[in-house]
């Protein structure tokens, strides 16, 4: 219990007889000895307590298989190969082969009620992403699915998939006009199949957007212009190009509507969002109350409201239309960038009011999410919240970090381990910083992300994290979220073909910690930098030599206990009184009297055969030797002990 109350003891492992793997087979050794004779009550507390280590975490049973195919943590994790002995212990446990289809949907349940709210790290992500897909599969091949199934939005929370919709309509949510804290829009990692398997809706069969009830129409003159738009609006050419582009089902709709369709201008468009079922009953109005502005375009029935910002046509649209093919910008936006073009607004305000309302304007969070935990991509304003510096961490390979851009950059970009090193101290990492680049940092230099639902409880003014500069709090955990200097950076960053050396050297030692006492605004000066060099030296030195008394030491006592004539065959102990019997072998005197006060006609111990006599005759020689040895071991002992 006291090794596994808390993950911080296999992230500073300092036990010095064993590794983590040794100390915790020999105590899996011992459970499934003794395992037939535990009480219910303690098989039982054993299955439900985290007690496997897996990496740097605790894991329950139930959380544990022989075979995984691919990397599932932190829902399941694959037996460790270390304890692969322990199989009939894990089984007992309740450690299975393989996860069964209700699994997956259980094991996002139970995060949920773990987490809350509170919004994954990337790596936690990518995991929740793999087991929704595989939950989706299964609820696919399953006639009645026996649970709900939770999936990530697009802030990275986990929602039941029933209220999650698919975001088809970007430039609505980006232009403000959504109250987001209503909807709950899949995370867009989240693929298009499996939304089908879990019959997540998009936005478009979701939402409708009306006329406001209290909104009364101002109309403006507009019919000088507007002859050629009701035109082309109701032309063969323009109906069929809009029917290929629809559902065969809405083409006859559609073409009454246009046909007969009316434009008719006003001074401003006042509309509601509304949220409706599968049957079209009204759930919430998710209008933003802090919007005013209105669209600048609505189909009412068959009238068409324009605004006068929109009533000036030009032929931009052809310029637009270059601009999104060559630098890949989605078609949705072409209108409302060649209504920029052909705009006469000249005053910011009305700039950025275009801007907004084609949805041009902002930060695209479902675009941040999409590459998020990606190498060599800025992190998100989610994970910036969870970074972290733990230098003393057991990091795993393809888990997924943070490290500075580059030497003089002040942002942080993801990347992930490719190699580690088994060592419960400052260690060097290999990281994947983008595609085919890969550079070595001290785990000083290298920021974990905490999982959500310890950043949940972690609410301190260093989690307030700007992506441009890191600002340092002197009453808050100033190593939670500052950043390593650049001299690190300077020696440890190098490209794909630098050796991977093992070896931390005490320089690097001394950087380190000079590093991260900047986040403090101190600095060692020389005297301290001599005078940690010499203590680093110093402890270097007295293990070396501690090794080699351990060595020595237990070299002796092998060779004592290894040499079989010093042994008596019947104590099997190192002899004190050594003699020989009438078989000709060696025994402690003590021990061969009694073995001949009860036996009546006495064998010998060695080969039962029977003896000619009980006489016994001292074995001074071995004596000496004996005495001798011991001796050796005595000054040992001693010389180690000073």
């Amino acid at each position: 219990r006291a090794l596994t109350n808390s993950n911080n003891v296999l992230e500073h492992w300092t036990y010095k007889h064993g590794s983590i793997e040794q100390v915790f087979s020999s105590i899996f050794s011992f459970l499934q000895d003794v395992y037939d004779d535990l009480s219910p009550r303690v098989k039982e507390a054993l299955a439900d307590r985290p007690l496997i280590p897996v990496g740097s975490s605790f894991v329950k049973a139930n959380q544990l298989f022989f075979r995984l195919a691919k990397d599932l943590s932190p829902f399941f994790y694959e037996v460790p190969r270390a304890f692969g002995a322990h199989e009939v212990f894990f089984r007992n446990l309740g450690v299975r082969e393989t996860p069964a289809s209700d699994d997956y949907a259980v094991s996002l349940m139970e995060m949920k009620k773990e987490i809350g709210s509170t919004k994954l790290n990337a790596n936690e992500l990518l995991s929740v992403i793999e087991v929704v897909n595989l939950a989706a599969s299964e609820k696919q091949n399953t006639a009645e699915p026996n649970h709900e199934i939770y999936a990530p939005d697009h802030f990275g929370r986990l929602v039941n998939a029933k209220d999650l919709m698919q975001n088809d309509w970007p430039w609505l949510t980006q232009s403000g006009r959504i109250d987001l804290d209503y909807v709950h829009f899949v995370h867009p990692k989240l693929g298009d199949e499996t939304c089908q398997r879990l019959d997540i809706k998009k936005m478009s069969e979701k939402v409708i957007e009306v006329r406001d009830p209290e909104y009364h129409v101002q109309e403006v003159d507009v019919s000088n212009i507007v002859g050629n738009v009701i035109n082309i609006l109701k032309s063969d050419i323009f109906i069929r190009t809009i029917s290929q582009l629809i559902p065969k089902k809405d083409t006859d709709m559609v073409m009454q509507v246009l046909q007969r369709l009316r434009v008719t201008g006003v001074e401003n468009i006042r509309t509601r969002f509304i949220l409706i079922d599968g049957q079209g009953n009204v759930e919430a109005d998710i209008s933003n109350p802090a919007f005013t502005e209105g669209p600048l375009c609505f189909i009412d029935g068959e009238n068409m409201l324009l605004t006068p910002l929109v009533i000036e046509r030009s032929y931009e649209i052809v310029v637009a239309t270059c601009i999104c093919q060559k630098f890949h910008v989605s078609m949705e936006h072409a209108a409302g960038l060649a209504t920029l073009l052909a705009s006469n607004t000249s005053t910011g305000s009305g700039i950025e009011t275009m801007l907004r309302q084609f949805g041009l304007s902002g930060k695209n969070h479902s675009n941040e999410e999409l590459f998020r935990g990606q190498p060599g991509f800025a992190l998100t304003t989610t994970d910036l919240e969870l970074i972290e510096v733990k230098p003393l961490k057991t990091f795993q390979v393809n888990e997924i970090v943070a490290v500075r851009q580059s030497i003089d950059s002040t942002e942080l970009v993801y990347g992930t381990i490719c190699q580690t090193q088994d060592s419960s101290a400052l260690s060097r990492l290999r990281v994947c910083v983008g595609e085919g680049i890969e550079k070595t940092f001290l785990s000083s230099q290298v920021y974990s992300l905490k999982r959500g639902r310890s950043a949940n409880t972690e609410k301190t003014d260093a989690n307030i994290i700007s992506t441009r500069k890191y600002t340092l709090n002197h009453n808050s955990n100033l190593l939670s979220v500052s950043l390593p200097s650049k001299d690190i950076v300077n020696k440890t960053n190098n490209e794909n073909n630098e050796a991977f050396s093992p070896v931390i050297q005490k320089e690097e030692i001394l950087s380190a910690v000079d590093d991260l006492l900047r986040t403090a605004d101190m600095r060692l000066n020389d005297d301290a930098k001599k005078l940690m060099s010499s203590n680093l030296l110093l402890k270097e030195n007295l293990s070396k030599f501690q090794a080699k008394v351990d060595t020595l030491r237990i070299s002796t006592k092998n060779v004592l206990k290894g040499i079989d004539s010093f042994l008596c065959p019947i104590t099997r102990e190192v002899m004190e009184d050594p003699v020989i019997a009438s078989d000709g072998h060696t025994y402690e005197r003590e021990a061969i009297e009694m073995w001949f006060r009860n036996n009546r006609n006495p064998r010998s111990p060695k080969t039962n055969q029977v003896l000619s006599s009980t006489q016994l005759f001292p074995n001074y020689a071995l004596k000496n030797a004996i005495e001798a040895m011991d001796g050796l071991r005595e000054s040992l002992n001693a010389f180690s002990a000073s």
